[in-house]
C-alpha cells in the first residue's frame, strides 16, 4: 500500500509539471485527497490484530401468561397513543373550523357594513338629487309666476292707455262738435232768435244724453275689463291648482311601494289634509279598495312623500287645504 501511495504522488507531480487544464487540476485535487485518506487509514503492518469479545447473553425461560400480559400492555399503550393522536388531530381540526367560522363571520360582517355604506351613500345621493330637483322646480315656478305677472301688468297698462286714448278722442270729437254747433249758432243767430230757447234746450238735452252715454260706456268698459281680469285670474288659478295637484300626485307615486299580491284594477280613494307649509295633517280612506295592504300602501306613500309644494296665494291654499285623490293599481 505504501508503494501505491508513493506511486500516486509521483503521478501527481508529473501532472502538475505538465500544466494541466482546469479539468486536470480538479482531477488532481481529488487524487490528492484520495491519497491522503489512504495514507491516514492504512494500518501498520506490524500492528497486532485485536480480537473483539462477544458478550455472552444469559437467557431465562418466560411463560406464556407473562408474554400475553406484555403484549396486552403494549396494545393498551399503542391504543392510548392512537387515541391521544386522534384527540390531538380532532382538536386541531376543531380549531381550524373555529378559525374558518370566525373568518367567515368577519367576511360577512365586512360585506354587510360595505352594503350599508353603499346604501347610505345611495340614499344621500337620491336625497340630494331630490332637493336639487325641488329647488329647480320652485325656481321655475317663481320665474313663470313673475312672467305671468309682468304680462298681466303690461296688458293692464295697454288697456289703460287704449281707454285713455279713446276717451281723449271722444272728448276731442265732442269739442269739435261743440265748436261746429257754436259756429252754426253764431251764423244762424239772427235767423233763429225765436228758436233760441228751444235750440238751447235741445242742446242741453243732447249734452246731457251724451254725457250719460259716456258715463254708461265708461262703466261698461270698466265692468268688461274687471270681468276679463277676473276670468284671467280664475283661469290662472285653475292652471296653478292643476299643476300643484299633478306635482303632489307625482311626488306620492314616486315613493309608492305597491304590494305585488294586489290584483290589478284595485282603486283606493283618500282625503289628504294639508297643514301650513305643505306638511300632511291627516290621511283618510274614503273609498277602500277592499285590500287592506293596498290601502295601507297608499296611506304610507302619502305620509312618506310629505311635505308637498305649498302656494303663496290664499285662494290656492284654501283649495289645497283638503285634497281628494284616487289611486289605481295597474300591472
Amino acid at each position: 500500500m505504501g508503494h501505491f501511495a508513493k506511486s500516486s504522488l509521483g503521478k501527481v507531480v508529473q501532472l502538475v509539471n505538465r500544466k494541466l487544464s482546469a479539468l486536470g487540476l480538479s482531477v488532481l485535487l481529488h487524487l490528492l485527497l484520495f491519497s491522503a485518506v489512504l495514507l491516514a487509514g492504512m494500518p501498520s503492518v506490524e500492528k497486532k490484530v485485536e480480537v473483539k469479545r462477544v458478550p455472552v447473553i444469559q437467557a431465562h425461560a418466560v411463560d406464556g401468561a407473562e408474554l400475553r400480559a406484555r403484549a396486552e400492555k403494549k396494545r393498551k399503550i399503542r391504543e392510548q397513543a392512537e387515541r391521544k393522536e386522534r384527540e390531538r388531530k380532532a382538536a386541531i381540526k376543531r380549531k381550524e373550523n373555529e378559525k374558518k367560522k370566525a373568518a367567515e363571520e368577519k367576511r360577512l360582517k365586512q360585506k354587510k357594513e360595505k352594503q350599508q355604506r353603499e346604501k347610505q351613500a345611495k340614499e344621500k345621493k337620491a336625497k340630494k338629487a331630490k332637493k336639487a330637483k325641488e329647488k329647480k322646480a320652485k325656481e321655475k315656478k317663481a320665474k313663470e309666476k313673475k312672467v305671468r305677472e309682468k304680462r298681466a301688468k303690461d296688458k293692464k297698462l295697454k288697456e289703460k292707455k287704449a281707454k285713455e286714448k279713446k276717451a281723449k278722442e271722444k272728448k276731442a270729437k265732442a269739442l269739435k262738435e261743440k265748436k261746429r254747433a257754436a259756429e252754426q249758432k253764431r251764423v244762424k243767430e239772427k235767423k233763429r232768435q225765436a228758436e233760441k230757447a228751444q235750440a238751447e234746450k235741445i242742446k242741453e238735452e243732447k249734452r246731457r244724453r251724451q254725457l250719460q252715454d259716456e258715463i254708461e260706456l265708461e262703466a261698461e268698459l270698466e265692468a268688461e275689463t274687471a270681468l276679463m281680469q277676473s276670468r284671467q285670474q280664475n283661469q290662472a288659478m285653475q292652471r296653478q291648482l292643476s299643476q300643484l295637484r299633478t306635482s303632489i300626485r307625482r311626488q306620492i307615486e314616486k315613493v309608492w311601494n305597491k304590494p305585488r299580491s294586489t290584483p290589478a284594477g284595485r282603486t283606493c280613494k283618500v282625503k289628504v289634509r294639508l297643514l301650513p307649509g305643505g306638511e300632511v295633517g291627516g290621511v283618510t280612506v274614503m273609498v277602500s279598495s277592499g285590500n287592506q295592504p293596498f290601502d295601507a300602501s297608499v296611506e304610507q306613500a302619502v305620509w312618506q312623500a310629505s311635505p308637498f309644494p305649498y302656494p303663496d296665494s290664499v285662494e290656492l291654499r284654501k283649495e289645497l287645504k283638503e285634497l281628494e285623490m284616487t289611486f289605481v293599481h295597474q300591472e
